[in-house]
Order: C-alpha cells, then structure tokens, then sequence
C-alpha cells in the first residue's frame, strides 16, 4: 500500500505517531469522512474515539448535570471534571469538542478533559451540545453553547468553583468555533483555548491547498463537512457566530491560546484568526504542533508524545488563571 504521507513528506517531518495513527484507522476499516454519511460518521468516529483515546485514572469526582435551557425540557448534558489537585479557587474550564458539529461526544473526549483537569487542578466542563441532523436546527449547536456559558457563569459553585474562579471556553476545530462563538455572546469570559479552530469560512488560506490531499483531513473532507453542516445556516460566512473572521468586536475577547497543528489544512484559518485578535489589542499565544493532523488532540492513546505536549501547553495556560 502506497504510503499516504509521501507526498506531504517530501515539505514536512511527519511525526512517527502520525504515521502509526493511519496505520491503525487503516487495519481498523475506517473510511475517509468524505466517504460517509452523517450518520456512519457519527458511528465510526465515536468508535475510533474509545479504541484510540486511551484512559488515565483520573483523581477526583466526575458529575453529571443538566444545564437548564429554553429549547429543552431535558437540559443540556455536561461532565463536569472536579480534580483533587485543584486549589480553593478553581479556574472553570467550559469545552466544547469537536466533529464538524455532526460526529464526537463527551465520551470521545473523555481522556483529553481528565489529563487537563488532573494536571491544570481545574474544573471542567464537557458540554453535549446537540449535533446536527435531519430535525436539528442548524444553529442549535451555537445556541446551546452560549446558554452553556450563560449559566456557568452564574452557577460557578454548581460545578465546584467559587464566586472568585475564573471561567474559559475552549474547544478543538468545530469545537474552537463554537467556543469563539461564545466570546463574541458571552461578556464575562476571562480566557479562551482554540485548538485548530475553524474559524475562517472563506477556506481561503494557502494550507488549504498545501494540504488538499492529507489524511485524516482534506479538502473534500472539509467540502462533506460543509455540506452537511455549516451549508444549511443561512447567511454563515457573514455572521459573527458561525464566522469567527466576520468578527468586529474581537477587542472584546478575552486572551487567547491558539494551538494549532503543522499539518492542517485549515492550519492557517486559525493563524489568520490569531492575527485577527492581535491586531485587536489581544493577547494570543500560539503554539504549533509539529509533524501532526488535524484531529490528534482527541488521541491521547496514540499520538502519546505530541499529546503530551500540546496538552501541556493547555495546562500551563490555564493555571495562570488561577
């Protein structure tokens, strides 16, 4: 079998865990998203979630809570991570996951959200956000987000926080925007994490086609991802919530860490986005991850070492507000 990072290493040093993570969606069956429909997208990534995400023990509590919103009876679900390790005043770290706002889960996510709370001492807060489907509204995943952050911010000690704790949003791809989303609705946050966010519709930017043909994410991928998703939000690439890029009031975002992969198609979507903020008076770290897809923060059990590192990044970021 030809070896599906030949082309993108003759540029770039492809991290051996690179390698070993499509050896292991290979011997496993996995398709390309392009390849799926939403449906088996949301059955097989949820699958390579719990076989490829690895576990930690984790020391501490793990609650389950129902955040009170107008478009449910029921709530929104959220796991909420309360370290041992955490101090009186815990920062509260609201996340998002990722999946193109159609695949992954609070389980899919589950090992990521246990090593930062265990290692940062905060509290966390995987929300379910609804994805979308046939007889979802395609800015449900946005509203449900915003109500998230709403609450939280007024319930600090329903979760374990104190009145002083700090709050950040975070999130990784879909996941990043929508935590963007919330800094654009929500005044009151104190820091933000965007992991490879996808935050500039225009998919405009020179990675897009560096990386046309890369594993794990293309640009067919990204064109599926768009069909069933942000396609159906009427007027997306002009409105602030769905397009970061068509921002105007990012003066008002809280600091950023904007964690990025090298090889990423949408790679300098989130760079673009960082300037964005930059020239805004805003202060932004941002850490590229070298020699790594789109997608290997949800995969602590394979991409171990570059995990670890990116992971760290996140850790480190978040107890300055604490």
């Amino acid at each position: 079998m030809a070896d599906p990072w030949a082309e993108i290493a003759q540029t770039h040093t492809v991290h051996q865990e690179s390698h070993d993570f499509v050896e292991k969606l290979n011997a496993m069956g996995a398709k390309r998203m392009a390849d799926l429909t939403p449906d088996g997208a949301k059955k097989q990534f949820e699958e390579l979630a719990l076989k490829l995400s690895g576990e930690i023990e984790f020391d501490g509590e793990v609650l389950e809570v129902n955040i009170p919103s107008p478009n449910s009876s029921e709530g929104i679900p959220a796991t909420v991570y309360k370290p041992s390790s955490r101090p009186e005043t815990p920062a509260i770290f609201l996340y998002f996951h990722g999946g193109a706002l159609i695949f992954f889960s609070r389980r899919s996510h589950e090992t990521c959200l246990k090593t930062i709370a265990r290692d940062s001492g905060a509290i966390v807060v995987s929300v379910e956000y609804r994805l979308l489907g046939e007889e979802v509204d395609p800015i449900a995943p946005f509203d449900d987000v915003v109500q998230a952050a709403k609450w939280l911010l007024e319930n600090k000690e329903a979760v374990g926080g104190r009145p002083k704790s700090k709050v950040g949003v975070g999130g990784d791809s879909s996941g990043g925007q929508l935590a963007i989303c919330v800094t654009n609705d929500v005044p009151g946050i104190d820091f933000q994490v965007l992991v490879y966010p996808n935050c500039d519709l225009s998919y405009e930017h020179a990675s897009i086609q560096e990386f046309t043909n890369a594993p794990c994410l293309g640009e067919k991928d990204i064109e599926w991802a768009c069909k069933y998703s942000l396609d159906l939000i009427p007027g997306c690439i002009t409105d602030p919530r769905t397009n970061s890029m068509a921002r105007t009031n990012t003066e008002q975002s809280p600091p950023a860490l904007v964690l990025l992969a090298e090889i990423d198609p949408i790679r300098d979507c989130g760079m673009a986005y960082a300037e964005k903020l930059r020239a805004a008076g805003v202060s932004v770290r941002i850490i590229v991850i070298e020699g790594v897809p789109h997608i290997f923060f949800t995969f602590p059990g394979v991409f171990k070492s570059k995990c670890e590192e990116a992971y760290g990044h996140v850790v480190q970021f978040i107890k300055e507000y604490q």
